[in-house]
C-alpha cells in the first residue's frame, strides 16, 4: 500500500517555479532508464497541445505569434464549446509536492495538473493524433499520472478531457484511482530511501564476550583441602 504525506498544494505558481519544486514527477518516471531521462524533444504536435492547454488555463502566458497557435484557437474553442459550463467549477494549474511512502521507502514527488475539482477529482486535458484512445491512455501511462494527481489531491476519481485532432471530435474518459499501483510501489523502491522502524533502531547490538577461565593444576600428591580424597581407579591400575 502506498501512503502520501507532507502534501503541500500551490494553486498560483508558474511552471517555471513548478519545475524548481522538489520531487520526482510522472513524466520523468515514465522516460527514465536507469535513472536518466532522455532529453524532451519538442514537436509540432506536442506545441499544439501546449498552447491549448495555455489557451484554457492560463490565457495571458499565450504566445499569439506562435504559427501553431491559429491552429491550436480553433482546437481550445472546440474544447471550450463542449466542456465550457464544466471549466467554471474547476481551479487552473494546481501543482502538488509530497512525500510517497512504501514498505519503508521514501520518495519525494511533485504534479501539476490542468485543473482540480475540489474534494471531487482531478481533471487533465489531452490534444490527440491517436484514434484509439484507450490504448494511448495504457501506452502512455496516463492512469499512472493520474493516480499520483488523485493521491495528492486526496480524491479518488479522475478524468481526461480528451480532444482527437483526426476525428474533430471531444470525449470524456473516467479513470479510477481508488486503488494501488504496482508501478508506483516499484518506482518508490527503486527511487526512494529507506528508513528504517524505529522498533528495529532501538534494539541493542548483538555482542560477544570472551571469558578466560583459570584452571589450577592440582598435584595428586596435594589434594585439595577443598575437595574429597581422589580414589584410585582400579582398572585403570591394571591394565584395562
Amino acid at each position: 500500500m502506498i501512503n502520501f504525506t507532507e502534501i503541500q498544494q500551490f494553486n498560483t505558481v508558474a511552471f517555471d517555479h513548478y519545475l524548481r519544486l522538489p520531487g520526482y514527477s510522472t513524466s520523468f518516471l515514465k522516460k527514465e532508464r536507469g535513472g536518466i531521462a532522455h532529453e524532451f524533444v519538442m514537436t509540432d504536435k506536442i506545441r499544439v497541445g501546449s498552447i491549448v492547454d495555455a489557451i484554457l488555463t492560463d490565457p495571458a502566458k499565450v504566445d499569439m505569434a506562435d504559427p501553431n497557435f491559429p491552429f491550436a484557437r480553433n482546437i481550445a474553442i472546440k474544447i471550450k464549446e463542449t466542456f465550457g459550463d464544466m471549466f467554471k467549477q474547476f481551479i487552473p494549474q494546481v501543482s502538488f509536492t509530497a512525500i510517497a511512502e512504501h514498505k519503508g521507502f521514501k520518495m519525494p514527488t511533485r504534479g501539476r495538473l490542468d485543473f482540480l475539482l475540489p474534494k471531487m477529482a482531478v481533471i487533465d486535458l489531452k490534444v490527440t493524433y491517436a484514434k484509439d484512445i484507450e490504448a494511448l491512455i495504457k501506452f502512455m501511462r496516463y492512469n499512472e499520472q493520474m493516480f499520483l494527481y488523485c493521491k495528492m489531491a486526496g480524491v479518488t476519481k479522475a478524468y481526461l478531457l480528451v480532444y482527437c485532432v483526426p476525428t474533430k471530435k471531444c470525449s470524456v474518459h473516467f479513470i479510477d484511482c481508488s486503488g494501488d499501483s504496482f508501478w508506483w510501489e516499484e518506482k518508490i523502491t527503486m527511487f526512494g530511501t529507506y528508513d528504517a522502524p524505529a522498533e528495529a533502531e532501538a534494539e541493542a547490538p548483538l555482542k560477544i564476550i570472551e571469558t578466560t577461565v583459570k584452571i589450577k593444576y592440582i598435584s595428586p600428591a596435594q589434594p585439595s583441602l577443598d575437595a574429597p580424597p581422589m580414589k584410585p581407579n582400579n582398572d585403570f591400575l591394571n591394565g584395562k
